[in-house]
């Protein structure tokens, strides 16, 4: 008995060192981490840890022999420590989990290139916030594009009247300045915003306007296709009526999560902008990689399907032999379906780009 007993005893400690220093390096790779949101949680922690330790400890001691033979608050303690331990690791989990997916399977926009022999439609598809690598590699392209003789084509939305200014920030914004609101979002995801990339091409413009051409509607041809579907259309009407009454019913007063999630950002150090990008860029990751790079939205009648088919029309209808497109990558598909229902257009190629990557942090010495 006593040389049976004594490899099963040296196994048994064996696995117990290994499941000690396995919960070890859990909580070692959960702390930084926790410590970037804040030192609190790890006491906190201890009382999950405590509470669950007592159903296991009171199963355990009925399980086996051994545990009834030694101290009741000795095995809670230990028990209570291990459970510390991996709680502060499963705690992290979530972030280490969106910063794999932000590498593993990341948010991709295509670039397009449909023709029909004598004329090319190059059509880019963009984001509103990115990694800087993506904008310069679209600008280098699109200057590419310039020298050989294609025609610059953006999308954006122009205004027309007083009225249908209005409805447009009322309905499409909320109210808010879009531009301000994607360039605080790209400073709190470690990211950037579209427009501030764009200079190089915006001065080009001014002094080549016939190379640049925007291909979008105006606030008040939105505002019609809107009014035409709340008559037609019962479905959309219910929806957007459903959409203003939750809208009323919001006072203000409480500032949404995207709000708490920048003022938390920018009242901590670097380790908890840090954090917070990870999160962000993890998020945005995961959205845009199940909605095809476009949110699901009542007004997506308006906001995406009214556009596409005008689009569509003018880059039809435009004789230029060369246009290349920048345009919001929600846009691509549905464009490209009209597209090639017309004879003779056809996908010549198709060329992913990633849009969201982790910031170049780069310090050398002079």
């Amino acid at each position: 008995m006593t040389t049976c007993a004594a490899p099963t005893s040296t196994l048994a400690v064996r696995l117990t060192t290994l499941l000690w220093a396995a919960l070890l390096l859990c909580c070692l790779a959960g702390l930084p981490v926790l410590l970037g949101v804040s030192w609190l949680l790890l006491p906190l922690l201890a009382v999950p840890a405590a509470l669950l330790a007592w159903p296991l400890v009171w199963l355990w001691r009925r399980l086996s022999g051994t545990a009834r033979a030694r101290g009741w608050r000795r095995i809670w303690l230990w028990t209570v420590l291990g459970l510390w331990l991996l709680l502060c690791g499963l705690a992290a989990a979530p972030v280490y989990y969106l910063a794999i997916v932000t590498e593993t399977r990341p948010a991709l926009v295509p670039t397009v290139t449909l023709t029909n022999g004598p004329r090319t439609v190059v059509m880019q598809g963009m984001q509103h916030v990115g990694s800087e690598r993506f904008y310069q590699a679209v600008i280098y392209d699109l200057e590419k594009a310039l020298t050989d003789g294609y025609v610059l084509a953006y999308e954006g939305v122009s205004d027309s009247d007083a009225e249908a200014d209005a409805w447009f920030r009322d309905t499409m914004s909320h109210g808010k300045d879009l531009g301000s609101s994607y360039r605080e979002l790209g400073k709190t995801c470690g990211l950037s915003y579209q427009i501030d990339y764009f200079g190089p091409l915006v001065a080009d413009a001014r002094l080549h306007p016939e190379r640049h051409v925007t291909m979008d509607v105006n606030t008040r041809a939105m505002k019609q296709e809107y009014d035409r579907l709340m008559q037609a259309n019962p479905a959309f009407a219910a929806a957007m009526r459903k959409r203003d009454a939750e809208q009323s019913g919001d006072t203000g007063e409480a500032p949404d999560v995207l709000s708490r999630f920048i003022a938390w950002q920018q009242g901590g150090d670097p380790r908890r902008s840090a954090l917070a990008g990870t999160l962000c860029r993890g998020v945005m990751t995961l959205v845009l990689g199940r909605s095809g790079g476009g949110e699901s939205d009542d007004l997506n009648a308006v906001v995406l399907d009214f556009r596409n088919r005008h689009l569509a029309a003018e880059l039809l209808a435009d004789q230029r032999p060369k246009i290349y497109l920048t345009y919001g990558a929600a846009h691509l598909p549905g464009v490209m379906a009209l597209m090639k229902r017309e004879p003779g257009w056809k996908v010549a190629s198709v060329k992913w780009m990633r849009t969201i990557t982790a910031p170049d942090h780069l310090e050398g010495q002079l």
